[in-house]
């Protein structure tokens, strides 16, 4: 992991990939961390939030701007972005809890259901940073499991060398009954949102849009939505 010191606070990266954008204080990172925060915040139906793939907590600073103030749960495998991120943003952030564990085993020992579930799981691949394989064997299926009744799941699927969109995007999407892809004009990733009691992608378009103007964020006119399912 890199680490590269901007003018509002540190960006991680791992084969130029950005894994987090931290900020010293709430706002836009006028980045994708933007869109996958609004998509939270914007259609969860209630305050219990996971967040698989914790890096640097690039989506709080967007989150808490746009008035989420729930606690936050979260699980990596590496510590060292949440240390960075404490460092900077700890005196702000509200209540993040960051587990060190693998994610998959951390859903699976169960609780209570969550309202909201992002998936921001990446590993280093040969030639760039890509999902792990369970983010399309049975972890689609345990997210689906661990949600609320109309809970949603909010999936950064990456670009990988070799493989079509579809194939990418259809094992996120198959589980939930309702599924919208987001596309980004500035990135390849795919941001993919499943759920029982999505609303119709014309409205959950508008509710994200709204959530990104309410920030400032300029991806709020550089995203485009169409439905899975």
């Amino acid at each position: 992991m890199r680490i590269v010191r901007t003018k509002r606070g540190l960006r991680l990266l791992e084969n130029d990939v950005i894994l987090s954008e931290l900020l010293a204080e709430p706002g836009p990172t006028h980045c994708l961390f933007d869109v996958l925060a609004a998509c939270v915040a914007a259609l969860a139906p209630g305050p219990r939030f996971a967040l698989l793939g914790f890096a640097g907590g690039g989506v709080v600073a967007p989150l808490r701007a746009m008035g989420f103030p729930h606690p936050i749960e979260a699980v990596d495998l590496d510590p060292s972005g949440e240390a960075l991120f404490r460092g900077l943003s700890g005196a702000w952030a509200g209540d993040v809890r960051v587990e060190r564990m693998d994610a998959v085993d951390w859903l699976a020992r169960g609780g209570a259901p969550f309202d909201a579930i992002l998936e921001d799981l990446s590993v280093p691949g040969r030639e760039t940073t890509v999902k792990p394989k369970a983010s399309f064997l049975g972890l689609p299926a345990l997210v689906k499991a661990r949600l609320s009744a109309d809970g949603i799941a909010v999936t950064n699927v990456l670009p990988e060398p070799g493989g079509s969109w579809d194939a990418l995007v259809e094992p996120v999407a198959l589980p939930h009954a309702r599924a919208t892809v987001v596309e980004l004009d500035e990135y390849e990733n795919r941001v993919v949102i499943g759920g029982s009691g999505l609303p119709e992608t014309p409205d959950l378009a508008r509710r994200v849009r709204r959530a990104l103007d309410a920030i400032g964020s300029v991806q709020a006119r550089r995203i485009s939505f169409k439905s899975r399912h």
